[in-house]
């Protein structure tokens, strides 16, 4: 208790609280816990919460590495500076906001791209990386793409491989074996992906709780039932936790570390840890039947 902290742990509690029905409204969550309870479990629940953040950044760390080199090999390929090119990049990110609209705030004509290029200043020149410091002192200007990469945090290289051409997108997406049914490359579900486990990632860095939490960032019903593997996990229930989540994120390892036992680890871990803590695998949005399917196997 002294090294978690009442109010982080508190969200570990609330589960075993006494909920009450009543007739025509809500549950009801009352201040007392289910009898039986003990702070060993809650504590057992942390632990369980927190293991399973580290197999999820393994994971993601697995995959944004995966996605840097190939977000900068693709863009590269339109020059060593197409992140600067706003005729390099797609239309919807250099497009200025509508001068017909009453300004929100200063600047208000500045494009996606251009904010964005701006923080990519800010990066390179807090960036401790020795590569980024060795290119700037012996070139100066801008970085090349496939060293911009390498700097940009996650919720930064999303935004850049938003603002692909839509091509470009396509051919990543096809590279992590993600295709739509007509068989190209499914560039609209892997930057809706991205969006989502760049705030898995968030909520792990931060440790926050993550096991039967509401994602505020939820993955498109559409663009799991693109994917065969991924159609079990299109549900209000799985989007709304963290299953869906963790189903694409099995895609994606399979894809970048074939062979891997992330797969079997994360599995066994939510199976033998819930059940030995009396905790349904429904509350992290996990549907009936879900270790037996492909993607799990």
């Amino acid at each position: 208790m002294h090294s978690i902290g009442y109010y982080r742990l508190s969200g570990y509690w609330y589960p075993h609280r006494i909920r009450r029905q009543l007739a025509g409204s809500a549950p009801v969550i009352e201040d007392h816990f289910t009898p039986g309870t003990s702070f060993e479990q809650v504590l057992d629940l942390y632990e369980f919460d927190r293991k399973l953040k580290l197999l999820v950044l393994d994971a993601i760390e697995r995959i944004e590495v995966a996605m840097r080199l190939r977000v900068g090999h693709t863009l590269g390929r339109r020059g060593a500076f197409a992140h600067t090119d706003p005729n390099a990049l797609s239309t919807e990110i250099v497009a200025v906001s509508d001068p017909s609209q009453p300004p929100a705030y200063a600047g208000w004509l500045e494009s996606a791209h251009a904010k964005w290029l701006r923080k990519v200043q800010q990066d390179q020149n807090r960036s401790k990386e020795e590569f980024a410091k060795h290119f700037t002192r012996k070139y100066g200007g801008p970085l090349p793409v496939w060293v911009v990469t390498e700097i940009l945090d996650f919720g930064g290289l999303s935004r850049l491989y938003e603002g692909l051409k839509q091509r470009d997108r396509d051919d990543i997406a096809a590279s992590f074996g993600l295709r739509d049914n007509s068989g190209a490359g499914h560039g609209a579900a892997l930057a809706s992906w991205m969006k989502n486990l760049n705030y898995i990632r968030n909520t792990c860095a931060h440790h926050s709780r993550l096991w039967n939490r509401n994602i505020d960032v939820q993955l498109s019903y559409r663009h799991l039932t693109a994917i065969p593997e991924l159609r079990h996990a299109a549900s209000p229930t799985s989007a709304k936790r963290v299953y869906a989540s963790l189903a694409v994120l099995a895609y994606l390892m399979d894809q970048v570390c074939p062979g891997s036992t992330w797969t079997a680890d994360i599995t066994g871990h939510i199976q033998s840890g819930l059940v030995a803590m009396n905790r349904s695998d429904t509350e992290m949005g996990c549907p009936p039947g879900w270790a037996a399917e492909p993607l799990w196997t």
